[in-house]
């Protein structure tokens, strides 16, 4: 207990250094980043779909909200506010989904009216990053989905964009956390294929994707498999003295930044996405939505690597990322992409959308073309607020974390039964819709799939508000057995999260 105590003063003291010296000590010393994304294609999925699944990993206690924005069409001259600049706005902007740093323009991942989906990861490079003055990968990935028709086409969209303003920024919060700046990776995907872009400042390669299955995490995975690049992505390389020459250039290798003292650790970035592409291949030809939703819930368990006590006080960044002194992002928002070439419109995209971390929460599935997210999903900050359903899900998971072992079955047994609920309904809903279509009863479909996203997300609503009353008084009865309960103490009194 004593070494507990002295690590929270050292903790303390660290985070009084940081503020008033106005560095980010506190973020480099303790921060592991972590985010995840992967994707199956038709061969591999057992509807012969595309699924793309991501968790996003954000610094505690930061809303990652969900939205949505319809089809527009934008006048001549008008121009679209970013997060740290202006640019020109296109014609016309396409409906999608988008799951958004509360604060910021861009989204981490999402999904739009054409069937086209984007994750994106931190990437480190050896290439310098900017300041201020582009465009965050964030809001990169949500001008691809708000421009592009085709995964190919938002890919270019994003490198023209990228290759003009550069991708700068801090990407966290101003005076909330630390700072953060980071190049970024990709996997675009759409009805057909996928394509893996990944750049180290306005250099790039790109990977397409027809069959079999890709993963990507904080580390480059494109080696010398590239289908397009930057025309002097090599030559670049060799003038800076990272590789011996074009025919020995190896993007991955030679433009990671693995071997400084002070680099990320890569170690634990390639074990996440090893572990991801593992399950893929595992499951492979029988991938579903669901067992996408189990890969994002992984905390690497049943590995050599494995949580020495639980899924919250682990020492490696895992696909499931919780947050603690030592690994300073959670995963803040997760989604699972289904996306059907075969069926109308209205059913060939479905959304599945989980808060906060997916091993403590549920997902829930959402559609374009008519039927519309809750407002409500749109609501929430850096504060805890009894109006969010993001932070519905965050005090569920912030009070699991206090003694995993005792509340985590309790509401892994609340959301699996509503997970099956959801998609024992969706084939009820859908074949519905896909009846009323054939009828020419396009408005009575759209009806009967909002119908089905209501009943959903009612649902829900109540099991969180449940939960978030009963799962404090079992806590109260087991006990606390968090290892690092100075740490969370600290950050959900600031925060104004109602704990035990």
């Amino acid at each position: 207990m004593e070494e507990n105590r002295r690590g929270a003063r050292d903790w303390r003291g660290l985070r009084k250094l940081a503020g008033r010296v106005g560095i980010a000590i506190l973020a480099c010393l303790q921060t592991a980043w972590a985010c995840d994304t992967w994707v199956a294609l038709q061969d591999a999925t057992a509807d012969h779909s595309v699924i793309l699944a991501k968790n996003s990993d954000r610094p505690p206690m930061e809303a990652q909200v969900l939205v949505q924005f319809p089809h527009q069409r934008h006048a001549a001259g008008e121009t679209v506010k970013c997060t740290y600049i202006e640019i020109p706005q296109v014609a016309e902007t396409y409906e999608h989904i988008g799951s958004k740093l509360w604060w910021a323009f861009g989204y981490e991942e999402g999904m739009n009216e054409y069937g086209v989906a984007i994750g994106n990861e931190a990437v480190f490079s050896k290439e310098p990053v900017q300041w201020g003055d582009g465009l965050l990968g964030m809001d990169l990935l949500r001008l691809g989905l708000e421009r592009g028709k085709t995964a190919y086409q938002a890919m270019h969209i994003m490198i023209d964009l990228l290759e003009k303003y550069g991708q700068s920024g801090d990407c966290e919060r101003a005076g909330e956390w630390g700072k953060a700046n980071y190049h970024n990776s990709y996997v675009i995907a759409d009805l057909k294929e996928a394509w893996v872009l990944e750049t180290a400042g306005r250099y790039w390669a790109a990977k397409h994707l027809t069959r079999g299955v890709w993963s990507i995490s904080n580390i480059y995975s494109i080696e010398r498999d590239w289908d397009e690049a930057h025309p002097r992505l090599a030559d670049h390389a060799v003038e800076m003295g990272w590789a011996k020459s074009a025919q020995d250039f190896n993007f991955a290798r030679d433009y990671g930044d693995y071997w400084r003292s002070e680099s990320k650790n890569p170690g634990a970035m390639q074990i996440r996405r090893n572990m991801t592409l593992s399950c893929l291949r595992r499951d492979f030809a029988r991938v579903t939505p669901a067992s996408m939703m189990a890969i994002s819930r992984s905390h690497l368990e049943g590995t050599v690597v494995e949580p020495r006590w639980a899924a919250p006080e682990t020492f490696w960044a895992t696909p499931c990322m919780h947050d603690s002194p030592h690994s300073g992002y959670h995963s803040a928002a997760s989604m699972v992409v289904h996306l059907r070439a075969d069926l109308p419109p209205l059913l060939r995209q479905v959304y599945w959308a989980s808060f906060s971390n997916p091993c403590c929460n549920v997902y829930k599935p959402f559609y374009l073309h008519g039927p519309a997210i809750p407002a409500s999903y749109a609501v929430g900050t850096s504060s805890y607020t009894d109006d969010s359903p993001w932070w519905w899900a965050n005090r569920v998971k912030l009070l699991c974390d206090l003694n995993y072992q005792a509340l985590s079955p309790d509401v892994r047994a609340v959301f699996d039964a509503t997970e099956r609920w959801e998609m024992d309904r969706q084939a009820h809903a859908e074949a519905d819709a896909a009846q009323l279509i054939k009828q020419g009863k396009a408005e009575d479909a759209e009806k009967a799939l909002q119908q089905f996203i209501d009943a959903n997300c009612g649902r829900v609503e109540k099991e969180y508000r449940a939960l978030n009353q009963t799962l404090p008084a079992k806590l109260q009865n087991e006990g606390v057995r968090y290892l690092f309960r100075d740490y969370l103490k600290e950050w959900t009194s600031q925060k104004g999260v109602p704990l035990p």
